[in-house]
């Protein structure tokens, strides 16, 4: 004897299926559309759904204008993420903090024009835990080293 509840388990698989059908497949960024920089392959999930990143909402940051793109990460500890975006990103400096429990690497270009933001899970200080985020960022005008900086560590210095 078959229950509703096994049916309708069925009914919702199918539409599920037939919504991702119709979508047209997924799309996996293999480069961020904001900035053309590489996009880390662990930012698709396990269900394979595709990449396409949250556009943030534009924003300034002292008195430069901000456009970001964000991604979740999957299953991939900060260490990783890290060793993969020092070898992507040839050229760029990185800055290490850690704040709200959290570790926030940002790889950043000679100009300000141009940041990726690592952010882990929340954990220990010195943890390597798991990545829990990727920011692609534009900055119009470029920001100072010491604004990128300090932005990465949460305390934003104008400068």
């Amino acid at each position: 004897m078959r229950t509703g509840t096994s049916s309708g388990g069925l009914a919702a698989i199918l539409a599920l299926s037939f919504a991702l059908l119709a979508r047209g497949g997924t799309k996996l960024l293999t480069t961020d559309p904001l900035t053309g920089l590489p996009v880390y392959p662990a930012t698709d999930s396990r269900l394979h759904l595709g990449n396409e990143p949250v556009r943030l909402p534009g924003s300034s940051v002292c008195k430069s204008i901000m456009q970001a793109d964000f991604y979740s990460v999957y299953d991939s500890k900060v260490d990783a993420t890290l060793a993969w975006y020092d070898a992507h990103l040839p050229g760029f400096k990185k800055t290490h903090a850690y704040a709200a429990n959290r570790s926030h690497d940002t790889f950043y270009n000679a100009n300000g024009t141009i940041a990726v933001s690592v952010t882990g899970s929340a954990s220990k200080e010195g943890e390597n835990t798991d990545a829990y985020s990727v920011v692609y960022a534009r900055f119009q005008p470029g920001l100072t080293e010491k604004t990128t900086i300090s932005l990465n560590q949460q305390k934003l210095v104008c400068q």
